[in-house]
């Protein structure tokens, strides 16, 4: 049976370092793995593989292009992930030329940080020796997060686990540290360095005392961002971020503060502050009580989004957000008749101008009219039953049980 993930792991070190018990309760939740992490998993596969033809075995063409038709056979397979993973080799072998000789490479190394984490151990997805120094290389597949390489936990412990797993062999020869992220789908290729005298200190002074705390389950709650970005199974019923959230809603409907000066006391601060009695986690009851106290949070929070988005194009400062340029959009100049006809002119079939997409019921519906489409339509199109939706227990609508849906499936199809 395959070793299981470290309870203490590098992927979640942002999140447990600070809230230390969040380790324990994502240890009893499993691993739950999502589509996304698959695909990542599966991309990561293909970077391997050309990463291991390239530094490490002579592949040859037969054998890599198995290889290849294999992983592209794959459900989960998509085309960008050809030239995604053609970046992180590419990267690496930049990487390598940066070295005064070949360095050494290691591809999806264990290295272990026990001295500092109990049962503490990472995969790192790439590591280069050589010199003086130590490149700590990893690939992010996914677009909706943007990774930065700046300070960033996994990999520091990614580092730090590295050196000591091979300090036997490098002794003390290694004190540059290199960290870097290659994620094609958002922001390309971050990288960060520091000492290897930083990243004892960091170790030993930041993530020892965590990570005691976080193998027992111990230490006090301390929602954040990091919740979310680092995928807490319990941050949904989490009664500590439910308090730090909640704590903005106490002044929902209200103004902006304007020149006021923001709390002194953090809404973290406040959440950590519950009582040490309570479960950790909200009970159904409570769970129905947040959602009522919350049902008009997500109006007032895009009034404040609205508020600081004027504020912000007026010069306006708002601290912790600023504003960014948007992404560029592209349209026919002089109007799409006129640019079309110039196409035409320049030799551009017709054809390829315009798409063919097949209409749906409802359009088509719409088009014809609802008699002809009784008459003629209807008996080839499939209704399929709505996705069951949650409303306040006042509503009129009867109630969805999964008893009764299975009973009406049933009988509509006798």
């Amino acid at each position: 049976m395959p070793e299981r993930h470290s309870k203490l792991g590098p992927s979640s070190a942002a999140r447990w370092i600070r809230c230390t018990p969040s380790a324990q309760l994502a240890w009893e939740a499993g691993d739950h793995p999502t589509v996304d992490a698959d695909k990542g998993t599966l991309a990561h596969k293909i970077g391997e593989l050309k990463a291991r033809k390239y530094f490490l075995e002579g592949i040859g063409p037969r054998k890599f292009s198995n290889a290849m038709k294999k992983f592209q056979e794959d459900p989960l397979y998509e085309p960008g992930m050809d030239g995604a993973t053609d970046l992180y080799l590419d990267t690496l072998k930049e990487l390598a030329l940066t070295f005064d000789s070949p360095p050494i490479v290691m591809l999806e190394q264990k290295v272990r940080y026990e001295d500092i984490a109990p049962g503490g151990f990472g995969t790192a997805d790439a590591l280069l020796f050589g010199g003086d120094t130590i490149v700590v290389a990893d690939y992010k597949n996914g677009a909706g997060v943007p990774v930065d390489a700046e300070d960033n936990p996994q990999m520091k412990l990614y580092a730090y686990g590295a050196l000591q797993t091979f300090g036997p062999i490098f002794g003390d020869s290694i004190q540059r540290v290199k960290l870097v992220i290659i994620q094609p789908h958002s922001g390309g290729v971050k990288t960060w360095e520091t000492t290897r005298s930083e990243l004892d200190r960091w170790a030993h002074d930041v993530v020892a005392p965590a990570a005691a705390l976080a193998a027992e389950g111990k230490g006090g709650f301390c929602p954040g961002d990091w919740c979310e970005s680092h995928f807490c199974p319990a941050q949904a019923t989490c009664r500590a971020r439910a308090a730090y959230l909640l704590e903005a809603g106490k002044r929902q409907g209200a103004e902006p503060a304007g020149d006021r000066q923001p709390s002194e006391v953090a809404a973290y601060e406040v959440a950590r502050e519950i009582n040490p009695d309570l479960p950790p986690l909200l009970t159904d009851d409570e769970v129905g009580e947040v959602l009522l106290r919350a049902k008009g949070l997500a109006k007032w929070i895009k009034k404040l989004e609205e508020y600081a988005d004027k504020a912000l194009l007026a010069g306006k400062p708002i601290p912790g957000w600023k504003l960014v340029a948007g992404k560029t959009s592209r349209e026919w100049t002089g109007g799409i008749d006129a640019a079309f006809a110039k196409l035409q002119a320049a030799g551009i079939p017709e054809a390829m101008l315009y798409e063919r997409k097949p209409v749906t019921p409802p359009g088509l519906e719409k088009a014809v009219g609802k008699q002809v489409y009784a008459e003629k339509v209807a008996p080839v199109v499939t209704i399929n039953p709505g996705k069951p939706t949650r409303v306040e227990a006042s509503d009129k609508r009867p109630e969805w049980t999964p008893a009764e849906a299975a009973f009406r499936t049933v009988t509509d199809d006798a």
